[in-house]
């Protein structure tokens, strides 16, 4: 007995000694962090905890506890193979602390790692993740998986010959017509030798065979689903027809993940679909010929999202993890690695998703992707709720999503968002998006918007499904709401004169992001934008050709292009989360809104850029800029807009369509204006030809402090104009209107403003 005592300890000495240290050192850039951050206060219920992933971990302990000594434990998870992990129970309000270890391949722990402290208030939303066990057991044994389950199959037949017929025979006429002409089905091709990466020959491959793969695959999907409503083997046996020639092309050829993964993405999911819902058109080497090809380009997406957890910024990827997730779903019994790959698409939601916003609704990249990723992710969410019981809009980020379209885009707005590609969104192609929404999330606000613009909703097998859930609500304008919103999350403000129609509004964007200016997200931070009337008046500058492109790179992603300051010529750091912005101060009324937003951390020899808007709705704008920077500099101030500046000594105006701008440069007293309608870096001439104006008005003695104070006036708006230099360092601007006069006093680390309504102190925090 003695012998195996001693044995024993020196067993555990040997396990002690062999303990190593885990790699805490802080976030980096683009990596989402240690959560929750000590110190912390969770916003939602279980909180979420996200630690750094150990290179030659294999899996990992996590411990919760009331008391910092770990005496105390409320939550354990003994192995995980993910470095993060949401519980599958809420934790009593409280305070508490957590900390993980890892497992190496040897069966080596490491040393616990530091310990983190936060509070769990009272109130917040409850959303706990199912264990895998649970999400496995809710999944059909038998076919269909995805967006239904077997035993709805009845109900949908039911619709079909009722109450959404019309609806179905506009399916059922798309699914003759592929029986009639079937898409191709040829493998997309390759690049050719010496094809230049993002020229005009490698785009139409690159997307041309993301189209390719769609059609084949899609065509596939919709007559399978009409397959599975009618039973007649025709739509049975060309859905299988479809997919058994796609299986023919090489997974690891033209429409791999990483040669291509627009046109790899859609082959994730689309398969998927055709696979469950015509499962019985599919003989058993069928099967197991599609789980071949299927394995692989699962695994293919998932060696790709593996550190996606830690480093969750990528924007392919926030799309990419919920179609590995339909896989997952479609194949959960058949894949071997298919139940990891459902376990970490879900850890994924409910840790790090979204990425890109928060409880406010926001979203960094902007009102195009916006509207593109989460129209994406409504899929998933159907998924969600009707295999698994989880609503996605219980979420907190979900109950106010839509207010972003909202805001950024009142019915009728044509255009002029932050973000990439926005130039190319507007209020009628967000309608159906809002409309799905409005649906899922009970809003009638959002519901109101969808039906300005005579949305019917989605079409094809997705749009049946929407409407088969017969969710909706009574549609409700958002008159009683303020007209201006803030989403300090991702750092932007959205003044709006008018927020039920924006051929009548008069509308401000502005940004300033503690997000900074990576991925789509780019704009410079203290930017703004202002539309008249629906259209764009001020303007960010550039169109993208081809992402990644010159024009894209050298251009949109500099400051230049933005309605923003450069210091000595050079604007903020390009395309990066460096960049950091915040807006400090936001007041919305009926008659004054006012954003403030600091952006010196954007640029390398900046200490300070305070830039304040402040908008005398519906027709005054008054801008003051404070400056600080590490040596004497020269600052350009920069406005961008689609037609030429009429330029005067101290102001300029301009016109358009859509109503006219009076700015004055009230201070400082010497500036030099120019403008230019070329671009340092034009589009390719084979995407399209661009005319933009672009005004600088610039300092021309260096200084290390330096404020500007810009008014501007819209549509010719009387307004008497005063300004006066106090003793103090600051400024006070005397603003008469006909019926109103107005006092700003703007100092160094205050303003103030008086008006008939108003009379406010804002104080640099």
């Amino acid at each position: 007995m003695r012998f195996l005592t001693l044995l024993a300890l020196s067993v555990g000495m040997a396990v002690h000694a062999m303990a190593w240290d885990l790699s805490e050192h802080p976030a980096a850039t683009g990596e989402w962090g240690y959560r929750p951050m000590n110190g912390a206060t969770a916003s939602i219920n279980p909180p979420p905890f996200t630690w750094r992933p150990e290179n030659n971990a294999v899996a990992y302990n996590l411990e919760v506890a009331a008391d910092a000594d770990f005496a105390a434990l409320v939550h354990v998870v003994e192995k995980t193979r993910w470095s993060a992990h949401c519980p599958d129970k809420p934790l009593p309000h409280g305070r508490y602390f957590w900390r993980y270890r890892a497992w190496n391949e040897t069966g080596a722990p490491s040393n616990w790692s530091s310990v983190r402290r936060f509070d769990v208030p009272d109130g917040l939303t409850i959303y706990p993740m199912p264990p895998l066990s649970e999400l496995l057991k809710r999944i059909p044994a038998e076919h269909p998986r995805l967006f239904f389950r077997p035993e709805q199959v009845a109900h949908l037949r039911e619709l079909a010959g009722d109450a959404l017929a019309d609806q179905w025979q506009k399916l059922l006429e798309r699914a003759n017509a592929l029986l009639a002409n079937p898409p191709d089905t040829s493998e997309p091709p390759k690049y050719p030798e010496g094809t230049e990466h993002k020229g005009e020959q490698w785009r139409k491959i690159w997307w041309g065979n993301r189209v390719h793969a769609i059609n084949v695959t899609d065509a596939a999907a919709t007559l399978a689903f009409v397959y599975r409503l009618t039973g007649e083997d025709n739509y049975g046996a060309a859905a299988r027809d479809l997919i058994m020639a796609f299986c023919e092309w090489d997974p690891k050829g033209s429409t791999n993940y990483t040669y291509n993964d627009e046109a790899a993405m859609p082959l994730l999911y689309y398969p998927s679909r055709a696979y469950t819902w015509a499962y019985d058109a599919f003989s058993p080497e069928d099967r197991n010929r599609i789980k071949e090809v299927m394995a692989v380009r699962g695994t293919d997406c998932f060696n790709h999202l593996r550190n996606h957890l830690w480093r969750p910024y990528g924007s392919h990827s926030n799309r990419a993890w919920h179609w590995l997730g339909e896989v997952a779903t479609a194949f959960y019994d058949e894949i071997a690695d298919a139940p990891a790959w459902l376990e970490f698409s879900m850890t994924v939601f409910y840790t790090c998703y979204p990425v890109w916003g928060g409880a406010d609704g926001g979203w960094h990249e902007g009102q195009a992707y916006w509207s593109s990723y989460l129209s994406r992710f409504m899929y998933w969410a159907m998924v969600m709720d009707s295999i698994y019981g989880i609503n996605a809009f219980d979420k907190p980020f979900f109950k106010k999503a839509g207010d972003f379209g909202m805001y950024t885009c009142p019915p009728r707005t044509k255009t002029g968002a932050f973000g990439d590609q926005a130039i190319l969104s507007d209020s009628m192609r967000i309608a159906s998006f809002m409309g799905l929404m409005a649906a899922a999330a009970n809003n009638p606000h959002w519901q109101w918007y969808a039906e300005q613009h005579g949305d019917v909703g989605p079409g094809g097998y997705f749009g049946f499904l929407v409407s088969a859930q017969g969710r909706g609500c009574v549609a409700q304008p958002p008159a009683a709401l303020p007209s201006s919103c803030v989403f300090g999350d991702v750092g932007l403000a959205v003044l709006n004169t008018n927020l039920l129609d924006g051929t009548d509004n008069i509308q401000v964007h502005f940004k300033s992001s503690p997000y900074g200016r990576q991925s789509h997200g780019y704009n410079a931070n203290n930017a703004f934008l202002l539309n008249l009337r629906g259209e764009r008046a001020l303007i960010r500058s550039g169109r993208r050709d081809i992402h990644g492109s010159p024009h894209h790179q050298k251009w949109m992603w500099e400051t230049k292009s933005d309605n923003a300051i450069l210091v000595n010529g050079a604007g903020q750091y390009p395309h990066t989360h460096q960049a950091l912005g915040k807006i400090t101060h936001f007041y919305t009324s009926e008659e004054l809104d006012v954003v403030t937003g600091e952006a010196g951390e954007s640029y390398r020899h900046l200490e300070r850029w305070t830039r304040r808007i402040l908008f005398f709705k519906p027709d005054v704008i008054l801008i003051h800029d404070v400056l600080t920077a590490s040596e004497p500099s020269t600052y350009q101030w920069l406005l961008h807009a689609q037609t030429p500046f009429t330029l005067g000594n101290r102001d300029i105006s301009w016109k358009g369509a859509q109503g006219r701008l009076d700015i004055h440069f009230l201070k400082p007293a010497s500036l030099v204006f120019s403008q230019t309608d070329e671009f340092d870096v034009p589009p390719h001439k084979w995407a399209f030809s661009l005319e933009e104006w672009h005004f600088t008005a610039a300092t021309q003695k260096p200084e290390t402090k330096m404020d500007f104070v810009t008014l501007i006036r819209v549509d010719n708006t009387t307004v008497q104009t005063a300004i006066e230099e106090n003793d103090s360092g600051g400024t006070t601007v005397s603003l008469a209107r006909p019926d109103e006069n107005m006092t700003v006093y703007l100092g160094e680390h205050e303003f103030r403003v008086n008006t008939r309504a108003t009379s406010k102190t804002f104080t640099a925090p």
